[in-house]
């Protein structure tokens, strides 16, 4: 691998081009997005639509919203992006969808990926240097300059706790707000401040929306001002707005995704609660309705829940690391966390509750209401039954996992039976399905083990034969010894999966690994990282696999592979108080994998390992996938 060189611009950014043989790849380099340099003297810039045309009346509403933008820290990081790239004479097995099965990868392939690596990683120490592992600081990277010494306690508090009582001030400098508002301004929720700060901004939202409809006869979507990304998600009679100064969130091809996704979350949330006719027919028969009349103190705590897991990954209360696998399954689309046991144990599981639609009692089926039924523990899905014509979307199940968080947190004791309705917006947005949940725990000799039984029925009139039901599924568990032991040491061995343990992989501190037919996801325990699972650690993951995500990475085109999909690789440097972070990530039509090192790795250690844990995942695919379940 050669080098044409570095220079530095007249900015003091660095200009690369790397050379990798045979041919070359043409290298950009970007400042790292939450920390480069803004001078205090450079004039605020015009707010952007992705409209062509501008109003007046929009212009001084926009600038009135978008809150002011902050110096920011310059940052030593380095962040590679890097062009599409044909690379010749790399000898792929054609006959594989992946180039990275136990069975195909040659040594080739893997020369091939530490080729394009290296030049990747040296040209980046060439201008970062090298630097001793330490342990990084949240707040170090660079979300914003403090003006002066700030913990991180304060850190977390004026720029990224959920908070309601606070002035106009402290409001403006949160990195993150979310506004639900009616179609003619009526506020329905607001993720900070409250209503004598909030009711400002709906009228000014009302008035940008309105503008754009009234003289250009469109629909706004986004404005950008100086540093801050405003989207709009107009669901009428029902309109969402994102407002983020977190630049990894205007990443990627679509800038505007990341944001509407989560408003969509947010939306389908409400639906899930009141179903999409009754919204309609509240605003139909008036059109200034407080929609806040039919939502209960809990339904806005779920709505502060969601916000702080689909932004930080974190719990409104601080310590969950739940929270985190919400965020991750948000940014992979709506991923699902299946939890790794073994494929007898489960197929016993999924005979268990397939069992369930044949019982009888006094000739009449218990099951014959039951639309779905799971099992889970530590919300991840151990078994998923559905009827053979029908189907519960990720994004569906998504809400009803964090639903029945929600609902475990508030009000949920051990040993009760939970029966709500719930509208899943992807399967009928136009009525309700009853949703049983029972909990019950497996002992052994160690910690119980806690699974949680969800069975779903479109009769509200079926709660008794859902509790037959589960009353059924326990006994068929607790009652075979075997059953029960081998299941309580799989769930007590696979709830934390460890790097070093389970793969015994050294260096990378935690990996991702989709398989993208199930849209399902695996990924190591969170306290390997920092040996914690303290917000800090969590926060640090967010950014760093919030910005490998987006980022532009090399898309590797084969000679004579036709439409085939290209193989695409990505990697990233982070600098900073003497610590170094290295992010990786391997795609193709099969799979995604994704790794953090907390110090500088060799290129062909990067590769050899993160190939290990690929061949490790695929291995052991049937463990740790349920696939698309089962079905009657």
């Amino acid at each position: 691998m050669s080098n044409s060189g570095i220079e530095h611009n007249e900015n003091g950014a660095v200009d690369k081009t790397i050379t990798p043989m045979p041919k070359s790849v043409e290298q950009q380099e970007l400042l790292l997005p939450l920390g480069h340099e803004t001078s205090q003297h450079t004039p605020t810039p015009k707010p952007t639509s992705n409209n062509s045309r501008d109003t007046p009346a929009a212009n001084d509403a926009i600038s009135r919203l978008a809150p002011p933008v902050l110096k920011q820290r310059k940052s030593t990081a380095i962040l590679p992006s890097v062009t599409d790239v044909d690379i010749a004479g790399i000898n792929i097995n054609e006959d594989s969808n992946s180039i990275f099965t136990t069975d195909n990868t040659s040594d080739e392939d893997e020369e091939a990926l530490q080729e394009i690596l290296t030049g990747l990683i040296s040209d980046d120490l060439a201008h970062g240097g090298t630097a001793t592992p330490s342990q990084l600081d949240y707040k170090d990277l660079n979300f914003f300059d403090t003006t002066g010494a700030i913990d991180r306690d304060n850190f977390y508090t004026k720029y990224i706790a959920n908070e309601k009582n606070v002035d106009d001030d402290d409001f403006k400098l949160k990195l993150k707000h979310f506004f639900i508002l009616s179609s003619a301004g009526k506020p329905i929720y607001a993720f900070n401040g409250n209503d004598d700060i909030v009711l400002g901004y709906m009228g000014i939202i009302t008035t940008i929306v309105s503008s754009f409809e009234e003289n250009i006869g469109e629909e706004i979507q986004s404005v950008t001002v100086g540093d801050t990304k405003i989207v709009f998600l107009n669901k009428s009679p029902i309109i969402l707005v994102a407002i983020s100064k977190i630049s990894y969130e205007a990443m990627g091809a679509k800038p505007d995704s990341i944001l509407i996704r989560q408003l969509t979350t947010l939306y389908n949330y409400l639906l899930s609660i009141l179903s999409k006719p009754l919204i309609d027919k509240n605003f139909q028969n008036r059109m200034n309705y407080d929609l806040r009349k039919i939502l209960t103190p809990l339904d806005f705590k779920n709505l502060d829940q969601l916000c702080m897991k689909l932004t930080y990954g974190l719990p409104v209360t601080r310590g969950d690391t739940k929270c985190f696998d919400f965020f991750i399954s948000d940014v992979l689309d709506s991923c699902l966390q299946s939890i790794k046991i073994s494929k007898t144990i489960r197929t016993k599981l999924n005979n268990i509750l397939l069992s369930c639609k044949r019982l009888k009692d006094d000739e009449e089926y218990v099951g014959e209401d039951l639309l779905f039924g799971m099992l889970m523990s530590c919300n991840k899905l151990i078994s998923f039954m559905k009827p053979k014509n029908h189907n519960l979307v990720n994004e569906d199940i998504k809400i009803l996992i964090s639903m029945i968080q929600a609902q475990e947190i508030e009000e949920f004791q051990a040993q009760e039976d939970l029966w709500f309705p719930l509208c899943m917006p992807n399967f009928n947005p136009n009525g309700f399905l009853y949703v049983f949940v029972k909990r019950f725990d497996i002992f052994d000799n160690g910690t119980p083990q806690q699974i949680s039984i969800i069975l779903i029925s479109g009769n509200k009139n079926a709660f008794y034969q859902m509790q037959q039901l589960s009353s059924y599924i326990i006994h068929k568990i607790i009652k075979t010894e075997s059953l029960k032991n081998k299941l309580y040491q799989e769930l007590a061995g696979s709830s934390k999966l460890s790097i070093t343990n389970d793969i015994r992989v050294q260096y990378i501190k935690h990996f991702i690994y989709k398989l993208k037919k199930p849209n399902q996801f695996v990924m190591s325990n969170v306290s390997h990282f920092n040996n914690d699972t303290s917000d800090n650690s969590i926060l640090q993951l967010v950014y760093f696999y919030s910005n490998l995500h987006n980022n532009k990475a090399v898309s590797i085109t084969l000679p004579g592979s036709g439409s085939g999909s290209p193989r695409k690789l990505s990697y990233m440097r982070w600098n900073g108080k003497g610590s170094v972070v290295t992010g990786f990530m391997l795609s193709d039509e099969k799979s995604e994998f994704y790794c953090v090192c907390n110090e500088n790795i060799p290129s062909k250690v990067l590769i050899a390992y993160s190939l290990r844990i690929i061949k490790w995942c695929e291995k052991y695919e049937n463990r740790l996938f349920i696939g698309n379940g089962i079905t009657f």
